[in-house]
C-alpha cells in the first residue's frame, strides 16, 4: 500500500451547502471564511409585489494560514480543470 495516499470517509448523512459567497477575516491565529446563501424571506404572508432575500450564514470555517493556502492552492486548480473541461472559449 502507498503510504502516502490518503484515505478519507465521507460519511453517508454529510451535509451538502449550496453557497452563493462568502466572506472572509483573519486574526493572528487563524483565518475564518464566512459561507453564505441567499433566501426567501417565508412569513407566510400573501405574496406582494416585492420578494425579500435574506443572507444567511451556512457554516464558518476557521483554519490556519497554512491550511487556507493549501486550499485555496487546490480550488484554483479545480477551477482550471473546470474551464478546460466544460468552458468553450
Amino acid at each position: 500500500m502507498d503510504n502516502n495516499k490518503l484515505n478519507l470517509l465521507i460519511p453517508e448523512d454529510m451535509d451538502e451547502l449550496n453557497i452563493v459567497g462568502g466572506a472572509v477575516t483573519s486574526t493572528p491565529f487563524n483565518i475564518r471564511l464566512l459561507l453564505y446563501n441567499d433566501e426567501i424571506e417565508r412569513t407566510g404572508d400573501q405574496l406582494k409585489d416585492n420578494v425579500k432575500i435574506i443572507r444567511k450564514g451556512k457554516a464558518e470555517v476557521v483554519m490556519h494560514p497554512q491550511v487556507a493556502k493549501n486550499i485555496a492552492e487546490l480550488l484554483l486548480k479545480e477551477v482550471e480543470n473546470y474551464q478546460e473541461k466544460f468552458i468553450e472559449d
